[in-house]
């Protein structure tokens, strides 16, 4: 039986118990605040990222991994590995996907890599990592994971509800969010991600409204009753998060229920209050 690994990259928002149990390579994105290059989850934490995005006035930008990250992950397990599925952030979003690939064929790098678009990020990227490395870990070979995530990545779906489009106005990723501009002020606005690009999806103007809306795309996109997974996502507020998971609760039953921190990468686009719900759609 041939023996399989799952390397990702931190914007998965994966949470650590299950990178550990999983055996999982996370491979680090880097956020920056001027001449500080830090790779997320290793040099800098989540707590230190969004105390630091509200006092330091230069605002952080992010980059991919570099190839060479990628060819040391490669070989960092090549001894446990005769072949690697390498899962990553939508290549609409960043360039990850590139650096994986050129690494994956480098000469260096002897065990095969099977680079994998998820058109996603965090949990809607993170629930594939987990479903490839458990299929891994019960023995299923690399053709039939491979076309299990296939499957499974038109289905993604994920939404966020920010306080404010500052952030991603800062980062350059507001892509066609910049039709909410205007009207920024005490509005707050809910965006999605839709083959693999940020899009907007809609704007309340309170709390409970914008809730109420996530909820309803939920009901919109994956229909009545069971969801395989759902993954709850926040940045600073868990509380929200938290009362947004037993709204959902409430009306889904949930197979398996993952709740996260949103890493310094994502969050440098979303800024502090942000939270998130990602899940399947019935179809892609």
């Amino acid at each position: 039986m041939a023996r399989i690994r799952i390397v990702t990259d931190s914007t998965a928002d994966l949470p650590e118990e299950i990178v550990q149990e999983l055996s999982i390579t996370v491979v680090p994105s880097i956020v920056r605040f001027g001449a500080d290059a830090l790779r997320e989850g290793v040099d800098i934490t989540n707590a230190e990222f969004y105390h630091r995005i509200t006092v330091d006035p230069e605002h952080p930008s992010t980059s991919q991994p570099s190839p060479g990250e990628f060819v040391e992950a490669y070989q960092g397990i090549a001894a446990e590995a005769d072949e690697i599925i390498s899962i990553h952030v939508s290549s609409n979003l960043s360039g990850t996907i590139e650096s994986a690939t050129l690494a994956a064929g480098n000469e260096a790098v002897v065990t095969p890599v099977h680079v994998v678009d998820s058109l996603s990020v965090s949990m809607a990227l993170g629930s594939l990592v987990v479903l490839a490395a458990e299929r891994a870990r019960d023995g299923v070979g690399v053709e039939a994971i491979v076309s299990e995530l296939n499957d499974w990545i038109p289905r993604g779906r994920i939404c966020f509800l920010l306080d404010t489009l500052e952030y991603l106005k800062r980062g350059g990723r507001i892509g066609a969010a910049q039709a909410f501009l205007g009207s920024l002020l005490k509005v707050k606005p809910i965006l999605h991600i839709m083959n693999g690009v940020v899009e907007p999806l809609d704007r309340s103007r309170s709390v409970k409204k914008a809730t109420d809306r996530m909820v309803r795309y939920l009901h919109d996109e994956a229909g009545d009753g069971r969801l395989a997974y759902a993954g709850m996502l926040y940045s600073t507020d868990k509380e929200l998060a938290m009362a947004i998971k037993d709204r959902i609760d409430a009306e889904f039953e949930v197979g398996r229920w993952y709740v996260t921190e949103v890493g310094a990468v994502i969050g440098a686009h979303t800024g502090p209050g942000a939270v998130g719900v990602a899940f399947p759609a019935r179809s892609g």
